[in-house]
């Protein structure tokens, strides 16, 4: 199964977890993750997910929704504000600064 359908997952979380705010992503420069930025109403970026590849090879698209959900993905990002929450294989993680 190809990282697309799983990324559109991942939009799809954050959709639901962000009502109209903006969703973006994109490759991190070492094309080790996918970087899932929310902006605000405005346009001002607020929360960053960095989901690692390595972590979406173990995923099925619904395991992949089994986790967001029970992670508390959203939430985790709420409360790490303008921190990246890193989603790795080893677990969820803030990191100190925006990628």
């Amino acid at each position: 199964m190809n990282n697309l359908a799983k990324f559109d997952v991942v939009r799809l979380y954050l959709r639901q977890q962000f009502p109209k705010h903006y969703i973006t992503d994109s490759q991190d420069g070492t094309s080790r993750a996918q970087i899932f930025r929310v902006d605000g109403p405005h346009g001002h970026p607020l929360h960053y997910a960095v989901i690692g590849l390595d972590f979406l090879l173990g995923q099925t698209t619904e395991s992949l929704q089994e986790v967001l959900v029970s992670s508390s993905l959203g939430d985790k990002l709420r409360n790490a504000g303008a921190s990246a929450v890193m989603v790795t294989k080893t677990g969820i993680t803030v990191k100190t600064t925006s990628p």
